[in-house]
């Protein structure tokens, strides 16, 4: 018959094994997330220099790098071991993904009321072309 104190540290030790593996998965698991996030912002990074115009380069730059924002904050979330650090990191991460589409329109609207015109196809089709004549109308009739 073993004694306690060996059933106890038998026991104390497969618990350190247990989180020894927790934190294995824990690490493997933060690693793909920021991996992810990472392969968005290059994605991001190779549109800025590929894309033809202001708009479809604002587009790579707001959308995939909040993907891949989202992705890191995830990683660093699944990294942290206090609970407090992983709440915090969730709310940035919340914050960001609410605001920098937001940010990005309203970045292209003023760039558009500010006469910056889109690449134009054949099949392109402007449907806010109405409001930027209003408003070039209104600033003719205030200048006149």
């Amino acid at each position: 018959m073993k004694s306690p104190a060996l059933l106890l540290a038998a026991a104390l030790a497969g618990t350190a094994q247990a989180a020894q593996e927790a934190t294995l998965v824990s690490s493997i698991v933060a690693e793909i997330l920021i991996l992810f996030g990472a392969v968005f912002i290059l994605a991001a990074a190779l549109g800025m220099l590929r894309f033809p115009d202001f708009y479809t380069r604002l587009h790579a730059s707001t959308k995939l790098v909040t993907l891949g924002g989202i992705g890191i904050f995830g990683g660093s979330a699944a990294i942290f071991s206090s609970v407090g650090a992983t709440e915090r990191v969730l709310l940035i991460a919340a914050f960001f993904f609410l605001t920098a589409p937001l940010s990005g329109y309203m970045v292209a609207r003023a760039g558009y009321l500010a006469g910056l015109r889109p690449h134009s196809e054949e099949t392109s089709v402007d449907e806010w072309q109405e409001l930027g004549t209003m408003r070039a109308e209104a600033k003719e009739a205030d200048a006149g």
